[in-house]
């Protein structure tokens, strides 16, 4: 059987649509399981775009099973274990590997590609020589003297001393709770958050994402319409895209109505119904669209 080696994995990723494939050792604080020798960080861009769904979520979907196949492969042709471990947390990974810079708000950076690509993470049993990795440019990240993203930012979520969460649009969407009242009108507006899904206003405004700012896309998968009604044709169609983890059918109406906030009169009838839902969250959400 073939040796495998770090050529080999970036070859065989190639294959399944990663850009990059860095092998490194575990250190104890990964948290990674016993057995594992080597983690491989794979790495998938996209171009930027979407007004009610980010582009970031379908190519993370992509991602994820992929690597799933990846890791059979390895296993199949040869003979490693492999662990699928992208619940792990991947930006401390990041900020030791020399290849990645880190942005004020505290996403991943690669040169040229900027903070325009998704992860996943394989564990191996077999022990590999690491990747050889180009530093980063620090001259392509100037956040010490930038900080746009920092003025960006419509709910002051990155400052001088860290990321507060809390105060991050995208940490409220989707998560079973009503969107906190000072943020919902910065909800799928031209400059604002997306719809449905993402907000990527830090990452719009950054220099170094200027590359990839250029190749823009506007186009979505869905209408609103369709998200309003979401249907069991849009739901299912919703998880094959972006996750099944994502398509839960209140989370995204509660999101399509602070949406439909801002189109004027043409969704009141879709408001005027879903004020009744029995989903509180989509029944506070709406009440508050009407009112607006």
């Amino acid at each position: 059987m073939t040796a495998l080696t770090h050529q080999t994995i970036s070859q065989l990723a190639a294959e399944y649509g990663f850009s990059a494939a860095y092998c490194f050792m575990p250190m104890p604080e990964d948290g990674a399981p016993k057995g594992v020798r080597t983690l491989v960080l794979l790495t998938r861009t996209y171009t930027p775009g979407g007004r009610l769904v980010d582009r970031f979520y379908p190519c993370s979907n992509r991602a994820y099973h992929q690597a799933k196949l990846l890791g059979e492969r390895l296993t199949a042709e040869y003979g490693v274990q492999t662990w699928r471990l992208s619940n792990l947390r991947l930006k401390p990974m990041c900020r030791r590997l020399a290849a990645f810079g880190t942005g004020l708000n505290t996403l991943n950076y690669l040169p040229k590609i900027g903070s325009r690509f998704c992860m996943e993470l394989l564990g191996l049993s077999e022990k590999i020589d690491p990747t050889p990795m180009i530093p980063y440019p620090v001259d392509q990240l100037p956040c010490t003297r930038c900080r746009r993203c920092m003025a960006a930012c419509p709910t002051g979520a990155i400052m001088e001393n860290g990321f507060i969460k809390e105060r991050c649009i995208r940490f409220h969407m989707m998560n079973g709770k009503p969107m906190p009242e000072e943020m919902r009108s910065l909800i799928g507006t031209e400059e604002g958050a997306k719809g449905i899904l993402g907000c990527e206003i830090c990452q719009r405004v950054c220099p170094a994402n200027a590359q990839k700012e250029r190749e823009r896309s506007g186009t979505d998968d869905f209408t609103l319409a369709e998200l309003l009604r979401c249907d069991a044709e849009t739901l299912a169609h919703f998880g094959e895209l972006y996750g099944k983890n994502y398509a839960i059918r209140n989370r995204i109406l509660a999101q399509a109505v602070l949406t439909a906030a801002h189109q004027g009169e043409q969704y009141r009838e879709e408001m005027e119904a879903l004020k009744d839902s029995p989903s509180p969250v989509v029944a506070e959400h709406a009440a508050w669209a009407l009112k607006k």
